[in-house]
């Protein structure tokens, strides 16, 4: 399994990878949903992670396309 796909060029930070190691450890009982107040650590961790990987992914996409169109016009 590779965290990013082949064409995405983007690095893993060493806290990254740490943050989503440590969410999918599975040291602790089976996840559960908990009420509001009291989410699994490991929930928000991973969802973190992988908002951060989405935006980056966006970011990248969006540049990408800028470049697209302002080589068309020029």
């Amino acid at each position: 399994m590779t965290l990013h796909p082949p064409g995405n060029k983007a690095k893993m930070s060493r806290r990254e990878r740490e943050l989503l190691l440590e969410s999918l450890l599975i040291d602790e009982l089976e996840l559960t949903f908990t009420p509001r107040g009291n989410p699994d650590r490991r929930f928000l961790g991973l969802v973190d992670f992988l908002a951060r990987q989405a935006a980056r992914e966006c970011f990248a996409e969006e540049v990408k396309m800028m470049r697209r169109r302002g080589k068309r016009t020029s």
